[in-house]
C-alpha cells in the first residue's frame, strides 16, 4: 500500500473513533437525561412504571442522537485535529510536502457519507420509533385523540372522547374560511356501535359543533337518506386540530417527506415546516463537512505559534454561531419571510465558505 494511502486510512480511523467516542459519551448523557425525565413522567401518570419511562427513551434516542450530530462533528474533529498538532504529526505532514487539503480529505469524506448514511438509514429509523414513542406518551397522558392523516382521497381526522368517536373525510381545508369542502361523517358510540353516516357540501368547525351544510344523514335502520341544509354534531375538533395534530415533520422520514408534502398541499393543508424538514436533511451532509471545516480552519495552526487554546474556543464559538444561524434561518422560513430553499440551504452554504476561505489562507498565507 502506497504511503498516501496509508495515510488517508489513519487520518480517516482518528476520525472515526474521535467522533464515534464523543458521540458514545454525548448519548449515554443524554439519554440518562432523558430516562430521568421520563421517569418523573410515569410518576405523575397511572398504571405507568419503569418499563414504560425505559421504552420512551429507547424509542427517542434515535432521535435525540442525531440532533446531536452536528456538534458531534465539530467537536470531535477539534479534539482529533488537537492531538495531531499536539503530538507534532500535523507538522511532520506538512514538513513532508502533503498539502492542507490532503490531511482534511479523509475527515471531510467521512463527515459527507456519514451524513448521507444519517438521513437515508438512520432517520427513517429515528422518525418512525419517535411518532410510536409520542403516540404512547399521548395515550398514557389520556389525551384527546384527535388524530390527522393526508391520504391519497384527502384529510382523515379521528376524534375518541367519551361521548362519542367520529372518523371524518374531507378533500380539502380552506384556510381562508377555516371549512372543510366535501365532507364524510362516520359517527360511533363509544363502544364502536355505528350510529349514522353525514355526506355534506362542507363542513364548518365553530366552537363545541360541527356544522356540516347541505348534509344528506343516514341513520341506523334508515333506507335513505334525509336532507338537512345545516345538521350540528358536538365535536371537540377546532381548525387549530388541522395544524397541530398533523403528524410532526420530525417524524416523517425523508422517503415519505416528498409524497406527503405533495398531498398535504392537495388537501390544503400548510406545509412549510415540512419543505424545510425536507431540505435540512438533504442540508446535512454539507452541514457535517462544515463542521469539519470549521474545526480544521482553527485547529490546524501551528503548535509553535501558540494560542492553541484560544483557537479551539473560536471554532466552538463558530460551531454555535453555526447553530444560532440555523436557528433563525429556520425561523425566517417557517414565518414565510424567507425561501424554504434558502432557508434550510444557507447556513451550511455560508460555514462551508466560511472555513475554505479561513484554510485558503492557512495554506496560502
Amino acid at each position: 500500500m502506497t504511503p498516501p494511502a496509508t495515510l488517508f486510512r489513519y487520518i480517516a480511523l482518528r476520525a472515526v473513533f474521535a467522533v464515534g467516542g464523543l458521540l458514545l459519551i454525548l448519548a449515554c448523557l443524554i439519554l440518562l437525561i432523558d430516562l430521568i425525565e421520563n421517569l418523573r413522567f410515569v410518576g405523575k401518570t397511572e398504571n405507568a412504571g419503569f418499563g414504560l419511562a425505559v421504552t420512551l427513551t429507547v424509542l427517542r434516542a434515535p432521535a435525540l442522537a442525531q440532533a446531536l450530530f452536528p456538534f458531534v462533528f465539530l467537536f470531535g474533529s477539534i479534539w482529533m485535529f488537537h492531538q495531531l498538532n499536539k503530538r507534532s504529526e500535523l507538522s511532520v505532514m506538512r514538513s513532508a510536502g502533503l498539502s492542507v487539503w490532503r490531511l482534511i480529505g479523509p475527515p471531510t469524506l467521512f463527515a459527507a457519507v456519514a451524513g448521507v448514511f444519517i438521513i437515508t438509514v438512520i432517520d427513517p429509523v429515528s422518525s418512525r420509533m419517535l411518532a410510536f414513542a409520542e403516540a404512547l406518551q399521548a395515550q398514557q397522558e389520556g389525551k384527546s385523540s384527535n388524530l390527522v392523516k393526508v391520504f391519497e382521497d384527502g384529510i382523515w381526522l379521528r376524534q375518541r372522547s367519551e361521548q362519542s368517536h367520529i372518523i371524518i373525510n374531507a378533500k380539502v381545508h380552506d384556510r381562508s374560511r377555516g371549512a372543510l369542502e366535501t365532507v364524510a361523517v362516520w359517527r360511533f358510540t363509544p363502544e364502536n356501535v355505528f350510529i349514522e353516516r353525514i355526506d355534506a357540501a362542507a363542513a364548518i368547525l365553530a366552537g363545541q359543533t360541527m356544522e356540516l351544510h347541505d348534509a344528506q344523514v343516514t341513520s341506523v335502520g334508515d333506507n335513505e337518506p334525509r336532507a338537512a341544509p345545516v345538521y350540528a354534531i358536538p365535536t371537540e375538533l377546532s381548525s387549530d386540530d388541522l395544524k397541530e395534530r398533523v403528524q410532526a415533520p420530525e417524524t416523517v422520514s425523508l422517503w415519505r417527506l416528498p409524497k406527503f408534502i405533495r398531498l398535504a398541499e392537495t388537501a390544503g393543508l400548510p406545509t412549510v415546516r415540512y419543505q424545510i424538514r425536507f431540505h435540512d436533511l438533504c442540508a446535512t451532509p454539507l452541514k457535517l463537512l462544515a463542521m469539519v471545516l470549521i474545526a480544521a480552519a482553527f485547529s490546524m495552526r501551528p503548535v509553535r505559534m501558540g494560542g492553541q487554546m484560544r483557537l479551539v474556543l473560536y471554532s466552538i464559538a463558530a460551531g454555535f454561531a453555526l447553530y444560532i444561524l440555523a436557528e433563525i434561518s429556520t425561523a425566517l422560513g417557517e414565518s414565510e419571510i424567507a425561501p424554504v430553499t434558502l432557508a434550510a440551504w444557507a447556513p451550511a452554504v455560508i460555514a462551508c465558505l466560511a472555513a475554505l476561505s479561513a484554510l485558503l489562507h492557512l495554506e496560502d498565507g
